[in-house]
């Protein structure tokens, strides 16, 4: 009774999980049932951008610029972008889910330079103020604060040669080894946390122990995101960037530093908005042949295994496909045509996970099990088999996001989603559905009178001699 309840509550959880990322209005702009889920390009259609260079152009400049960023829209969680090269000077960018060629320009023109400043100055104006003279404010410099913790032009006085000692110490972005959004659980929202390398981290701990008590600014493009206070010496390689982000913006400010920086400057020659790359007709040909495809696998599972069973399995269906698309709005995954694809491919692996344990429900019934006996038996023993049919799976979705690109990978996400789910659905869901069906189920494999109840045998009549029955004993 109590591993019941846990897989009960449990199912309702996730349930609950799901429903919520999937229904719960987050972004405005997004509408519609399923406004949570980003859609690809060849869906809803995305920005287009288009760049040229200037600075120390060389042959291989276009193919670090398309490295650089494809690994910052991968991080970024545009898995679905296209990135290609225009000539030995220019770049094309597709980002799907991007209505505002502004937000992608944001992404995409910045070159992402990242380095730590000592504060010298503070001051509130509406313009830059004027330099400061002195030898002590030697190559220093006024920038701007998008710190929105911080009045509104703010502006700081910064040195990235940090004095340390008797010398000085640059820490940059070269130093960082990691960046990731993650919630600030002092004053919630989102910030960035930062890990450096072996020379990076020592750096930080030096120049963190010179500077107890005062500001150290955390500089990106030329604009400071935070000047916290040093509390004291930090070791560990470790650091934060805080400043109240959305999730979005803490996310892409993640990506930019761990792409690194561009080595040439990038000139926007051409923005626009553009419509899907595949014609409205053929989007709504392939989503109703899904559900056609779907409709005729509830109504075969309903007609082959009967009312009771049969809506088990069509129940772990839908709840398997809520889970695919509450995950993908929970992670904020772009769902594409060929994403679609991975999802109805799983729509048919919940079934094969739901047929070996009613095959092996029915073998047990077989055997004269009660139904609660065998619907034990039968999850019990087809655990391995489900586990290790879904796990190949899985290291094949796995290869095949780590080596793909594009819609490849769009495939693959919604593939593992789909059978992590359906492994959850066929082993916790739909158990705690059969453990409620069991009294109403009969074990039609036992003789009619017999069904329901045992026989008992009378062990001394078993072993009576013919004879004796007739008259006794015989001398």
């Amino acid at each position: 009774m109590r591993h019941s309840t846990i897989r009960i509550t449990v199912v309702l959880i996730v349930l609950f999980v799901v429903m919520f990322f999937l229904f719960y209005p987050m972004n405005p702009s997004n509408t519609g049932l399923f406004g949570n889920i980003p859609l690809g390009l060849d869906i809803k259609g995305g920005s287009l951008l288009e760049y040229t260079f200037s600075g120390n152009i060389t042959p291989d400049t276009a193919n670090q610029v398309v490295t650089i960023l494809r690994r910052r829209l991968d991080d970024a969680n545009y898995t679905e972008a296209n990135v290609s090269t225009l000539g030995n000077n220019g770049i094309r960018v597709e980002i799907p889910g991007i209505d505002n060629p502004q937000q992608a320009e944001n992404l995409i023109g910045q070159r992402g330079e990242l380095y730590f400043a000592q504060v010298l100055d503070t001051v509130q104006s509406p313009v830059k103020p004027a330099p400061k003279i002195g030898l002590q404010y030697a190559g220093a410099e006024w920038l701007l604060s998008k710190d929105p913790s911080v009045p509104p032009n703010t502006w700081y006085l910064v040195n990235r040669n940090i004095q340390v000692g008797a010398g000085t110490l640059q820490l940059n972005g070269s130093e960082v080894s990691n960046a990731n959004a993650a919630i600030n659980t002092s004053t919630g929202g989102w910030e960035i946390d930062l890990s450096f390398n072996a020379k990076g981290a020592q750096d930080f701990y030096q120049i963190t122990q010179a500077l107890v008590g005062k500001p150290l600014a955390i500089v990106l493009d030329n604009y400071v995101l935070s000047a916290p206070i040093v509390q004291q010496p930090i070791q560990g390689g470790r650091a934060q960037i805080t400043g109240n982000f959305t999730f979005k913006q803490a996310q892409d400010l993640a990506a930019l530093i761990r792409s690194g920086n561009l080595p040439v400057t990038l000139n926007l020659s051409e923005e626009q908005t553009i419509g899907p790359t595949l014609g409205s007709d053929v989007i709504h040909t392939s989503i109703i042949v899904g559900l056609i495809g779907i409709a005729i696998v509830l109504a075969y599972m309903l007609i082959y295994y009967g009312p009771l069973i049969g809506l088990v399995a069509d129940l772990a269906l839908i709840y398997n496909s809520l889970f695919i698309l509450g995950m993908l709005a929970l992670t904020h995954s772009i769902l594409t045509l060929p994403g679609i694809a991975g999802v109805i491919l799983t729509i048919g692996i919940t079934v094969d996970g739901n047929v070996i344990i009613f095959e092996r429900i029915k073998e047990e019934m077989r055997t004269g099990k009660t139904p609660k006996a065998a619907i034990t038996a039968g999850f019990t023993r087809s655990t391995a088999v489900i586990l290790d049919a879904n796990i190949s799976t899985l290291i094949v979705a796995f290869v095949l996001y780590y080596f793909g690109t594009g819609s490849i990978k769009g495939f693959a996400v919604t593939l593992t989603i789909g059978i992590l789910g359906t492994i959850f659905t066929s082993l916790v869901f739909s158990r705690v559905l059969m453990d409620y069906f069991a009294p109403f189920i009969k074990n039609k494999y036992l003789p009619a009178s017999n069904a329901g109840q045992v026989q008992s045998v009378n062990p001394v009549q078993k072993n009576v001699n013919p004879e004796q029955k007739k008259g006794g004993n015989k001398k």
